[in-house]
């Protein structure tokens, strides 16, 4: 999360979200950062993520809730079945990264209904369940990582603008924004 808060942040106060594969949440004050009561796992949280959204995506389409164009859609692209998702999820490992595989789904179906309705949700509740928790989150810049920050970047702007969330630097992977920050420290420590 440090690393995540320097390449979004920089020096500035912030809040630092993760949202790919799972999803968590920090405040940075500048220099350090705290992490509230979030970071739940895939179990009990993870809201908005990779794996939420697959969660959402096997369990409407083995329970029958997913509109029939799209439920025939889904089968034609992972052809599942209850067993096959039972043996992934509670026999094998990384349970969580099996689940994340299918959001990319979402990203073919969002223009529909379902797909719209969903990626709200799942971004929704990222918001009022994380975001919102701190107190004077209004007074700061939210910056986003990962892969589904990335991916519905314009749904989020717009879903957290809705929200009085000021938004700032939505990367996919930190690690470019990372280096420059530490490349720039270091020089500025040279200059010192």
């Amino acid at each position: 999360m440090l690393g995540c808060a320097y390449a979004t942040c920089g020096h500035e106060k912030g809040i630092c979200c993760v949202l790919g594969t799972g999803s968590n949440i920090s405040f940075f004050d500048g220099e350090d950062i705290y992490d509230g009561q979030h970071g739940l796992g895939f179990v009990l949280g993870d809201e908005g993520s990779g794996t939420w959204f697959g969660k959402k995506l096997i369990t409407d389409f083995l329970y029958g809730n997913m509109p029939y164009d799209i439920s025939q859609k889904f089968d034609k692209a992972y052809h599942l079945n209850k067993e096959i998702v039972i043996k992934n999820v509670y026999q094998k490992p990384n349970a969580n990264t099996y689940l994340a595989s299918f959001s990319k789904f979402v990203s073919e179906i969002k223009t529909t209904e379902y797909g719209h309705s969903m990626l709200v949700d799942g971004l929704v509740e990222f918001i009022e369940t994380n975001i919102k928790s701190y107190p004077e989150y209004h007074k700061y810049k939210c910056h986003f990582v990962g892969s589904i920050a990335y991916s519905f970047s314009e749904e989020l702007i717009s879903l957290c603008h809705l929200h009085g969330v000021k938004t700032g630097k939505i990367i996919k992977h930190p690690i470019n924004d990372l280096m420059a920050f530490i490349l720039k420290r270091n020089e500025m420590a040279t200059e010192e």
